[in-house]
């Protein structure tokens, strides 16, 4: 995958034991801004112990896109010693559970905006939602349900971008349901992190 070659589709099926990845499983790269690109999977399926696993919006990673080769500002005789010393604070992501089987990862892009990458997951391995949330669009709803086994996304989970005054905001789960072998659970409150800022 890359950006000279966007998608990629598998040609045939690959069998091991009860479990099949089948033809047409398309793989695709795009760009998120200037900066950011997603790999997700477009449209699929796997059969895997008598069931089968829609893999459309499924997302394998959020990347930095690497800018073009610059010439090293440290060739020659120049002089840095007038720069200021910096220190890089990574914004840590988070993990939160939400029922036996699934989970919410959390994503702080920094950025002026303060966009923040979710991904609702089934045991940790397999994203089933990918909203994202910012200042620019503070709300998000699931729009259909998602079923892997007998753990159930409900139609209509809301996650919110919400500022704690000038200099943390939250994401939190405002409203919404999983059913997870067969016990129901509401996420209504669940907060899903806590971050800075980016003052732009």
């Amino acid at each position: 995958m890359s950006q000279a070659q966007p998608t990629s589709v598998l040609g045939q099926d690959y069998t091991i034991g009860s479990t099949t990845w089948c033809k047409g499983i398309t793989v695709q790269y795009s760009a998120l801004g200037a900066d950011k690109y997603m790999v997700s999977i477009i449209s699929g399926k796997i059969l895997d112990d008598r069931g089968e696993y829609n893999l459309a919006g499924v997302t394998l990673g959020i990347f930095s896109i690497t800018p073009p080769e610059k010439k090293s500002l440290l060739s020659g005789d120049q002089d840095f010693s007038d720069y200021p010393v910096a220190t890089f604070n990574a914004l840590a992501n988070t993990n939160t559970p939400t029922s036996p089987n699934t989970n919410v990862v959390t994503t702080p892009s920094g950025d002026s905006n303060n966009t923040s990458y979710l991904a609702f997951q089934y045991q940790q391995r397999i994203t089933v939602w990918s909203p994202v949330v910012s200042q620019a669009q503070q709300s998000v709803v699931l729009g259909q349900d998602y079923t892997i086994g007998s753990t159930t996304w409900v139609t209509g989970i809301t996650v919110q971008y919400a500022a704690l005054g000038a200099s943390q905001y939250m994401v939190s789960i405002t409203t919404g349901t999983i059913l997870d072998d067969r016990a129901r659970y509401d996420l209504a409150g669940v907060t899903l992190g806590i971050f800075p800022i980016n003052p732009g």
